[in-house]
């Protein structure tokens, strides 16, 4: 009964949406390159818009998009990590678009978006969806905060041009720079050169002490030495994680250590294990393991490694970020982001920032 009650519904948006269609194929329309090289068209006037696949509704809100939102994935009505659900917990009571990895294309279609933001995904999957719902498909490419933080601003750029929120996306990349330069630039002022380390990452779940990332964007803001860089690149992987074992973190022998807050009660239990192993470690003799925000959540909170880079940056050089408040600098970040400060809320979900070790 219920896949007949979608179908009549999904029956009607189609002759909506095809109307719909056709008087906008009747006025100008506009045609946009989209990250992966498609040329689609879409029309002049935009006001609803779904976002499927990982990333591509917090792309859209990072570009000021949210009130095009019309439908979300099943992820987005759940108890979430997510910044974006914290800054705009209404989006829950949005219509259902299907579940997560992209949504039930009846769905889709009941919600009679102008255009379908799409993340994570091929041309073929792409033009498969168009040609299916007759709907504009446009492809957004994720990248990072780091070293492809270019393939960020360029889906940021892509979307602002389609919604007409270029003035966001303008100033939020141009946050982001001046935020990177001054971590950079604070950092250099310290003769230090610290030797650190990241566990605890989340991969498709909590993880313990030997998941890492050696491209972790906060400790190369801050010019730290991340010691798992020296992994080989063949055992380095953005999707299923990057793992080391125990006895190369002895060898390293990090000064400190950061933990993602996911993992902090696995890790724990590492250090409950095998005490001895890791009383050899200089940061768990100097108690210099301290917690980070989880960033990983259906796919990466940049935001979240910002505010990580500016706390990494008061513990591994305190001289140089002594005037930073951490709270307000959260508070700072958010709004850039999100349009609104969420930082007591991420405070009362993971617990504040701290000098204190874990330990």
């Amino acid at each position: 009964m219920r896949h007949i009650i979608i179908g009549l519904i999904a029956f009607v948006s189609f002759l909506s949406c095809t109307e719909r269609s056709k008087i906008s194929e009747r006025s100008s329309n506009r045609i946009v390159v989209d990250a992966l090289g498609r040329e689609v068209s879409i029309p002049d006037s935009i006001s609803k818009i779904v976002c499927i696949r990982p990333s591509a509704i917090r792309l859209v809100i990072y570009a000021g998009g949210l009130p095009y939102i019309c439908g979300v994935e099943e992820s987005e009505l759940k108890n979430r990590d997510y910044t974006h659900l914290y800054a705009y917990p209404q989006l829950n009571q949005l219509p259902s678009i299907g579940p997560s990895m992209g949504g039930d294309p009846e769905l889709i279609l009941a919600s009679c978006p102008d255009v379908i933001f799409m993340a994570s995904t091929t041309k073929a999957d792409a033009d498969e969806l168009q040609n299916k719902l007759h709907i504009p498909v446009i492809t957004l490419e994720y990248g990072d905060i780091g070293k492809n933080r270019e393939v960020f601003f360029n889906s940021l750029k892509l979307i602002g041009e389609v919604l007409d929120t270029q003035s966001q996306t303008d100033s939020l990349t141009g946050y982001i720079e001046k935020q990177i330069n001054e971590l950079s630039q604070r950092a250099a002022e310290s003769a230090k050169n610290v030797n650190a380390y990241i566990g605890g990452i989340s991969y498709k779940g909590t993880k313990d002490i030997t998941s890492t990332d050696p491209y972790y964007a906060g400790l190369q803001m801050v010019l730290a030495n991340n010691v798992a860089k020296s992994i080989d690149p063949r055992y380095i992987s953005p999707i299923t994680g990057t793992y080391i074992d125990i006895e190369a973190l002895i060898e390293w022998n990090p000064e400190v250590i950061f933990i993602d807050q996911h993992g902090v009660g696995l890790v724990k239990e590492n250090f409950k294990t095998q005490p001895k192993l890791f009383a050899l470690l200089t940061a768990v003799k100097d108690k210099a393991i301290y917690k980070v925000w989880p960033y990983n959540n259906y796919h990466s909170n940049f935001e979240v490694m910002l505010m990580n880079a500016w706390y990494m940056g008061k513990i591994l050089y305190p001289d140089q970020f002594q005037d930073i408040k951490i709270v307000e600098k959260v508070d700072e970040i958010s709004e850039h982001f999100l349009g609104v400060p969420v930082g007591e809320r991420l405070s009362q979900e993971w617990g504040n920032y701290s000098e204190n070790s874990i330990l």
